[in-house]
């Protein structure tokens, strides 16, 4: 916005931009530029034109009806955000801005700059993350490396959205990384995660939009550039090009529109069907009518889809046949012995308060059965601390959305009437430092719900130690628009079989 010596270094530039007033390139300039491009009589002219202008030459797909400059071209939200392919890739968010930023961090800074991350504390935060897979529901993706030793070896797109929506902001607080460093990158997520969201948007969000991304440019260039020309080339295309982003919203109804990686995976599904060496493109329009036929059929008749119903709005995947009510699995006895355990004495006396019932009146028909899951009406399976200790062979994670699940309970009260709880444990003293969901366990009292409250299941991230902290982590949207191969996820099983806590009602809040 305001290069460095500017007057030495580029004087044919202005000093300074305005953020609230760029110069906007408009239909009329770019036609004109190019009638210009195909007058010039020399190399050397057009080589002058195309720096003056940005425009190069007349792209193939100008022949369609539809071009419009500059609205044909939507950008790419995963490269642009996650990864890396370079400075001059139009393709944003993913595959650009978040490796280029730890890059920046670890490796192209100098020591004594503030945005610097040191060595150790580079791999106490790559330990840290990847030791997070444990408190993270493989329904989210796979296991998440250490990016501090696996940088290098094909870090993949889920891994670099996974330290940008989940692992940098947390970690780095309890690491202590520069506050005015992580600040500067919470403006950063919150307008990634703004613009992945699918949702309509207001004039006055997307003006809220903008104001988040000039508060991250501006301090960006103070933080990364600091007034030295040196770290010019730092201010990339891909980090500038933010300031775009509710334009195209505006534009196109989602950024996510855009993504590449829908189109490469559409291109190669259907590339591998192709069969016909002789007439390829007539087989290949034969696929992608009988492909479109089937899925009009779909919508006039849902009942003919028998794959599973997946990415809701809030990314969950959920299952086809979604019952209609929680369903409880893994049955665990009540025995003489739970008597005198005190953890499920506690989860009893919790059910009774809920239910307004006294479970030891011997005239009561009442009956009381303890489970270790649930399968939601979302289609999740939601695992609690009694499966984990009903079998030895349980995977450790933990699902919670400000609240434990310890167990659940059926309650028959007669022969129509049923109830089917939760007990948990609250997550209390619940703050957002730099958008970040953070609380403590309240392990001295046990709460219950039905759990039909519950609403979905998250991650969460404990620093351990000292530390009593504990950080929500929620599903993205973007997750959604990967493939389960992209994901990093091994099989179906393993996403359903782990240890969940969730609670969203009672006296706990909802996420």
């Amino acid at each position: 916005m305001s290069p460095p010596e500017n007057e030495k270094y580029n004087p044919s530039r202005p000093p300074s931009y305005d953020l609230n007033n760029l110069p906007i390139r408009t239909e009329g300039h770019y036609w004109e530029s190019i009638n210009r491009l195909s007058d010039a009589s020399s190399k050397q002219q057009r080589a002058k034109i195309t720096k003056e202008t940005g425009i190069s030459r007349l792209p193939l797909c100008a022949a369609s009806p539809a071009f419009i400059h500059p609205t044909f071209f939507p950008v790419d939200p995963f490269h642009l955000f996650y990864l890396e392919t370079g400075p001059s890739n139009t393709n944003l968010f993913y595959e650009n801005c978040m490796a280029f930023i730890w890059d920046t961090w670890t490796s192209t800074s100098k020591p004594t700059e503030r945005i610097h991350l040191t060595e150790d504390k580079a791999r106490r935060f790559g330990e840290a993350v990847a030791a997070a897979w444990k408190t993270l529901p493989p329904a989210f993706c796979g296991p998440v490396r250490d990016p501090f030793l696996k940088r290098h070896s094909q870090y993949k797109i889920y891994e670099w959205m996974a330290l940008l929506h989940w692992y940098t902001l947390p970690i780095g607080m309890e690491l202590g990384f520069d506050a005015g460093v992580l600040e500067n990158f919470s403006h950063f997520v919150s307008a990634i995660e703004f613009a992945m969201s699918i949702q309509s948007r207001s004039e006055e969000e997307l003006a809220q939009l903008h104001s988040v991304i000039r508060k991250f440019l501006a301090s960006f260039e103070a933080l990364y550039i600091a007034g030295n020309p040196e770290h010019i080339s730092r201010s990339r295309l891909c980090i500038f090009q933010l300031i775009h982003v509710p334009m195209h919203i505006k534009w196109n109804g989602s950024i996510r529109v855009g993504s590449q990686a829908t189109v490469e995976r559409s291109i190669g599904e259907v590339g591998r069907k192709i069969r016909s060496k002789k007439s390829p493109f007539a087989n290949l329009a034969n696929i992608i009518t009988e492909k479109e036929l089937l899925r009009i059929l779909k919508l006039y008749y849902p009942s003919l889809s028998v794959e599973s119903t997946s990415n809701t709005e809030e990314g969950s995947e959920v299952e086809a046949d979604q019952p209609q009510r929680p369903r409880l699995i893994q049955k665990i006895m009540l025995t003489r012995k739970d008597s005198a355990n005190t953890s499920v004495m506690g989860e009893l006396e919790s059910v009774e308060r809920y239910s307004h019932l006294d479970l030891d009146d011997p005239d009561s028909s009442i009956t009381v059965e303890r489970w270790g899951k649930a399968r939601l009406t979302n289609g999740r399976l939601l695992r609690s601390r009694a499966s984990d200790q009903d079998s030895s062979a349980a995977r450790f994670y933990r699902w919670t959305i400000f609240g434990e699940a310890l167990a659940f309970y059926e309650q028959k009260i007669d022969n129509d009437v049923t109830k089917r709880l939760v007990v948990y444990h609250q997550l209390v003293n619940v703050k957002q430092p730099l958008g970040q969901v953070r609380g403590q366990w309240d392990r001295d009292t046990i709460h219950a719900v039905e759990i039909s409250a519950i609403v979905d299941i998250v991650g969460i991230w404990e620093p351990g130690n000292e530390s009593k902290n504990v950080y929500v982590l929620r599903k993205h949207p973007a997750i959604a628009l990967l493939s389960r191969e992209e994901l990093g996820k091994g099989s179906e099983a393993d996403e359903t079989e782990g240890l969940g806590t969730e609670n969203a009602g009672g006296d706990s809040e909802n996420a």
